[in-house]
């Protein structure tokens, strides 16, 4: 076979194939028009057509012709069903059913002006479906056949007529318009404007249906160029729609083509006020007097007057202010018509607000109460709100306001929603502020009135606290403080227990005097806190401005509670604690009411201060501004130190000990932290706070009457007391301690020693004794001073010892007595004039009293003491130069020669001779002293006489 054959028989198969799935393609797609392997086989059987010329192809031109128009047939029927997604797959089949039909023109079919025109047709048709579904490529495959057979009417062999070459003409520029809007879509305005010149529309008259067409296909082309801001060129192409609409009977076209024409006039107008030219302006301005001839009825032409409006210069709103006018009469109320209005309102108000403001008047009274539509209201109304609001005239612009929230409430039912009260009341809430912020209170305040209108009763309960508060504000400024009250007992209690509305209360309080209020309201801002102390601080500010010093310590003791003695973030706190506490010693020194409750504030904050200094001194990173320097503490030792010794007379006890206990903190902190010249005015400070602090200790001890709590004041007691013992001898072994400091702190030294002696005697801590009385003894220069009190507690003590009656207490006993013996015979040892020997006589006849019984060598002891003392001092009724006083009383030596003789008598009744003898002469002995005229003595001799003795 030759190669002739071979083509032939190639040929023959592909038109076999082509016709085979044509045939079928109608059943197939009719199944599944979206099969995307079907519409692959459309694709690649596109490629291929038209079919050339041949045998094989003329032999089967009536199939391709028959099967091209079936399919033809079909997907206008589909057309009409299909929905977005089906609308490629037409475009698939309406190109393959005309290439089908271009084939069978091809196969050898004479080119009849009927067959060109049908084809021609078909071929637009395809192809302006196609363009309408964006498959450009499709499209162009399309008129790249449709130009063939436009091209055929040229030759001279084609015979047509007259109708026939109008016909040709009209489709000629059916033709270019498609080729036009193709370029376009592929963003080629060249070939657009070529292809467009080329349509000689003005030569071929177009039919109403076909005109329609091209000119919606212009206007999409101008409408493009137009959202592009390519202006002249928009007004070029929209021009072009233009015209070709406006040649035709609006009777003849379809129903659409009135808002076709409509479209058209208005983005033209848009696109030639976009040029800003006069003569475009002009031009515009002549196409809405056309439109509003044909659509007065229409929203756009009074909407595109307002464009050629705002574009005139000068802007003449009172012109813009009756276009608006009449467009609210006639305009439906749809809410984009609504939203459309509202914006003109806005573009008007930036030139004339009164005129603003009196259109959103007419339009809530024309239209909007009757429509009855509350979110319209609402936002009309906030919108003349914002309008108002912005007038410089204050009264107009309030009275105003007044008058349309009035207004709106009796056409209206119920008040305003959450949002639009939100959105009025903040703009009420601008000229507020600004009122406020120009000191014009009073019209800050009837601002505030406006904002609690009956319209806004939803504006929750945060809002109506805020406004009261501004309110009370307001008359705090204007110093009319029966307003600021009443504003706050109108509010809810919710309102009232605020923090804020607190703290603007007490303000109101504290100038009025009222502190019991003010003290209610302080509380309540310290709860309400939380971690944040500003409001409390702002207390202590008010307190001080107001001159109330009281009022700011108790502000600034509330901040510190706050706080745990802390202080927040950018607070120095000692410098705070040092303000409170400057503040409650002021106090304390000016007034004597509540003097208690000023001292235990003042304990509170110097032990909180001490606590946080340890607490401080314990993190290795210091916190910032929490840190306490050495002259920190040195100023909270020295002060509690000096508000001690202040007040140590006058002060409470316990609040004494605890002022003390703080101070001695303090010391401590400091201690090996100072230079060392001030070691030794601390380590004084430090034995001067035992000291006090033990005294204090002492009289809570004393005075308590629960036994428990005494016993625990006499533990306190006690270690301050030897606290203060250890700490001494370092003092004593200085240099520096003058004569007379080293003579204070040994009497003081003595004290301790009794205060500890009589803590141990309570607590009946009979061991600790001995060491005690050991210390005393060994400071024998201050010893006289004390003697007295020693010689007191020591038989206060020996009572005890016999009260408990205990003989395991025996050991203790004695060394009692041989304290007091010791007493004693210190105190005749450094006998001076001024000694008080009836004092003496007195302890004699105790010691010996006490011994009697017990130690009878103690008490012999005691009559020989008694018997030398009064023969060196004499006695109370001697006749000498000496005074009464300074002579042994007689009376003791009365007493005890008349019992030391009784003892004597006892031994006699006990038959023990000798020693009858002994105390019988030793009472003889001390009756001779007596200054009776020897009278005594005389009648124990006699009596001593008259004892018989065994031989």
């Amino acid at each position: 076979m030759g190669p002739a054959d071979v083509s032939r028989s190639e040929r023959a198969k592909k038109v076999t194939a082509l016709l085979s799935f044509a045939q079928t393609l109608g059943d197939r797609i009719g199944a599944n028009l979206t099969d995307p392997e079907l519409n692959a086989q459309i694709q690649s059987f596109i490629q291929t057509l038209p079919l050339p010329a041949s045998a094989a192809v003329t032999s089967k031109q009536s199939d391709f012709d028959r099967i091209g128009t079936e399919l033809w047939n079909l997907s206008t029927r589909l057309r009409r069903d299909a929905g977005a997604e089906d609308r490629n797959s037409l475009c698939l089949l309406r190109a393959f059913s005309f290439l089908l039909l271009d084939t069978a023109q091809q196969g050898g079919r004479k080119a009849t002006t009927g067959n060109l025109v049908r084809l021609l047709k078909v071929a637009l048709k395809a192809a302006r479906f196609c363009l309408d579904q964006k498959s450009h490529e499709l499209c162009l495959r399309v008129l790249e056949r449709a130009a063939w057979y436009e091209e055929q009417f040229s030759k001279p062999e084609v015979q047509a007529d007259q109708e026939s070459m109008e016909l040709h003409g009209r489709l000629r520029a059916e033709y270019y318009i498609l080729r036009t809007a193709l370029a376009w879509r592929q963003s080629r305005l060249d070939i657009a404007e070529h292809m467009f010149s080329k349509s000689a529309l003005a030569a071929n008259r177009v039919g109403a249906s076909t005109a329609e067409a091209l000119a919606d296909m212009l206007y999409e082309i101008g409408k493009d160029l137009l959202s592009k801001r390519q202006y002249e060129l928009a007004v070029k192409w929209l021009e072009r729609a233009y015209d070709i609409i406006g040649e035709q009977d609006l009777d003849g076209l379809s129903s659409d083509a009135g808002e076709l024409r409509l479209s058209i006039m208005h983005n033209l107008v848009r696109a030639l006020l976009k040029l800003d030219k006069a003569e475009e302006r002009q031009k515009a301005a002549d196409i809405v007097d056309l439109m509003e001839a044909s659509y007065g009825n229409k929203m756009v032409v009074p909407l595109l007057r307002l464009e050629l409006l705002s574009a005139k210069q000068p802007f003449d709103p009172e012109v813009y202010y009756a276009t608006l006018d009449r467009m609210i009469r006639s305009m439906p109320l749809t809410e984009a018509n609504f939203k459309t209005l509202m914006h003109h309102v806005h573009k008007l108000k930036s030139q004339d607000a009164m005129l603003a403001g009196k259109m959103i008047d007419r339009f809530l009274e024309t239209r909007l109460f009757e429509s009855e539509n509350r979110p319209w209201i609402e936002k009309a109304t906030i919108t003349r709100i914002w309008i108002s609001a912005s007038l410089k005239d204050e009264d107009q612009s309030m009275s105003v306001v007044r008058c349309l929230l009035d207004a709106v409430a009796e056409n209206t039912h119920g008040p305003f929603n959450a949002p639009a009260t939100h959105a009025a009341q903040t703009l009420l809430w601008k000229r507020i502020e600004a009122a406020f912020a120009e000191k014009r209170y009073e019209v800050a305040e009837a601002w505030c009135r406006l904002t609690k209108h009956r319209l806004f009763e939803r504006s929750g309960e945060l809002n109506q606290a805020k406004i009261s508060r501004k309110i009370i504000l307001c008359a705090l400024s204007r110093q009319d403080y029966a307003l600021a009250r009443s504003t706050f007992f109108d509010m809810t209690e919710q309102g009232q227990a605020a923090a804020d509305t607190r703290y603007l209360l007490y303000k109101v309080a504290i100038r009025e005097g009222d502190l019991e209020f003010a003290t209610e309201c302080l509380d309540i801002v310290c709860k309400q806190s939380s971690k944040d102390a500003t409001l409390l601080y702002a207390c202590v500010l008010e307190a001080q401005q107001v001159g109330d010093k009281r009022q700011a310590a108790v502000a600034l003791q509330k901040v510190l509670q706050k706080y745990e003695y802390g202080a927040p973030q950018g607070v120095h706190l000692p410098a705070l604690l040092r303000c409170t506490l400057r503040l409650l010693a002021t106090q304390l020194a000016t007034t004597d009411e509540n003097a208690i409750t000023t001292a235990t504030e003042l304990c509170k904050v110097f032990e909180g201060a001490a606590a946080q200094a340890k607490n401080t001194k314990r993190r290795s990173v210091p916190q910032a501004g929490q840190e306490f320097t050495v002259t920190e503490l040195e100023w909270f030792s020295r002060n509690s130190y000096n508000i001690a010794l202040k007040y140590c007379d006058t002060m409470e006890p316990e609040l004494l000990m605890r002022l003390l206990n703080a101070c001695i903190q303090f010391v401590e902190l400091l201690q090996g932290n100072t230079a060392t010249g001030e070691e030794g005015s601390l380590a004084l400070r430090l034995l001067f706070c035992h000291f006090l602090a033990a005294a204090a200790a002492i009289v809570l001890a004393r005075s308590a009457d629960d036994l428990e709590v005494s016993l625990q004041n006499y533990l306190h007691a006690r270690k301050h007391t030897q606290a203060f013992r250890t700490i001494l001898p370092e003092q004593f072994r200085s240099a520096e301690l003058s004569s007379s400091a080293r003579d204070d702190l040994t009497a003081k030294h003595a004290q301790m020693i009794k205060y500890e002696l009589e803590a141990a005697l309570k607590s009946q801590d009979w061991t600790a004794m001995d060491p005690l009385f050991e210390a005393y003894f060994k400071q024998e220069d201050t010893q006289q001073r004390h003697l007295e009190t020693l010689a007191d507690l020591v038989l206060v003590i020996h009572a005890a010892l016999v009260e408990s009656n205990a003989t395991s207490n025996a050991p203790h006993r004695a060394k009692i007595l041989t304290v007091l013996q010791k007493i004693i015979n210190l105190t005749w040892r450094h006998r001076s004039g001024s000694t008080d020997v009836a004092k003496l006589a007195r302890w004699i006849r105790c010691l010996f009293q006490l011994s009697l019984g017990f130690d009878e060598k103690l008490s012999l002891q005691c009559i020989e003491q008694a018997k030398d003392v009064a023969q060196k001092r004499g006695t109370g009724t001697a006749a000498d130069s000496r005074n009464q006083d300074d002579g042994y009383p007689s009376e003791e030596l009365e007493w005890l020669a008349t019992t030391v003789f009784n003892r004597a008598v006892d031994l006699y009744c006990a038959n023990d001779d000798g020693g009858c003898r002994l105390w019988a002469e030793k009472a003889l002995g001390l009756a001779v002293l007596v200054v009776d005229g020897g009278a005594l003595h005389r009648l124990l001799q006699q009596k001593y006489s008259g004892l018989r003795w065994e031989e």
